[in-house]
């Protein structure tokens, strides 16, 4: 209940600025999210700055509250590990396979949540798409909940970017589901035709300057 209340001071503490016309966000593609008493879901999103998250959390409507993954060093502290342990989110060893943390999202998709996975790993403080990570691939076929891509814009100069007026938009694509195998085991050349699959569902929403190499890669598809 606490963390629902902390999340809601954020979220309508957002949408306030918003309300009163001063921060220009946005969002397009609501109808596309599932319904959320079908359960939970993964929501991957380009990663440019900290402010992505506080802003895809209050665009989206209050009822897909998020959980996310943070990198394990911001636990250390009792204050902050006190605050995100009430919103939800979840540790992981950054650089390595963290299978504690994996089982944990897994654990958390099944019971209904939301969780943002950023693919990319880090933020591109450019806006220019990254190589993406399979994480959520496995996430979603261990879990068996859909995968919704989003493109965020706007939000290369942070939180000062939105004092300053800077349009923000987040867009959302149409879900989808990737069946597990049969012995629960990806190859590495699924597993790396998978992530391609979902980073050009991302990049597909994105200006084609901000598509990174995978501009190229649609192009050839086409």
């Amino acid at each position: 209940m606490l963390g629902i209340i902390m999340y809601g001071i954020i979220y309508y503490g957002i949408r306030f600025f918003r309300l009163i016309g001063w921060w220009r966000w946005r969002i397009e593609g609501v109808e596309n999210l599932p319904p959320r008493e079908a359960g939970g879901m993964i929501v991957v999103m380009n990663h440019i700055n900290w402010v992505d998250i506080p802003a895809v959390g209050a665009l989206l409507p209050f009822a897909y509250r998020l959980s996310w993954l943070a990198k394990v060093e911001v636990f250390d502290n009792p204050t902050t590990r006190w605050f995100f342990q009430n919103m939800n989110v979840i540790p992981i060893k950054r650089g390595r396979r963290d299978l504690a943390a994996l089982d944990a999202s897994v654990e958390a998709l099944r019971a209904g949540a939301v969780l943002l996975i950023f693919p990319e790993g880090h933020r591109s403080r450019d806006g220019v798409l990254r190589p993406g990570r399979g994480g959520a691939i496995r996430m979603a076929m261990q879990s068996g909940v859909p995968i919704v891509p989003l493109a965020i814009t706007g939000t290369e100069h942070g939180l000062k970017g939105a004092f300053l007026r800077e349009p923000l938009t987040i867009r959302i694509g149409e879900p989808y589901t990737i069946p597990p195998t049969e012995n629960g085991k990806i190859p590495s050349s699924m597993m790396d035709r998978l992530t391609t699959n979902m980073m050009l569902r991302i990049a597909g929403m994105l200006p084609t300057k901000y598509r990174g190499h995978y501009a190229q890669l649609q192009e050839r598809a086409a």
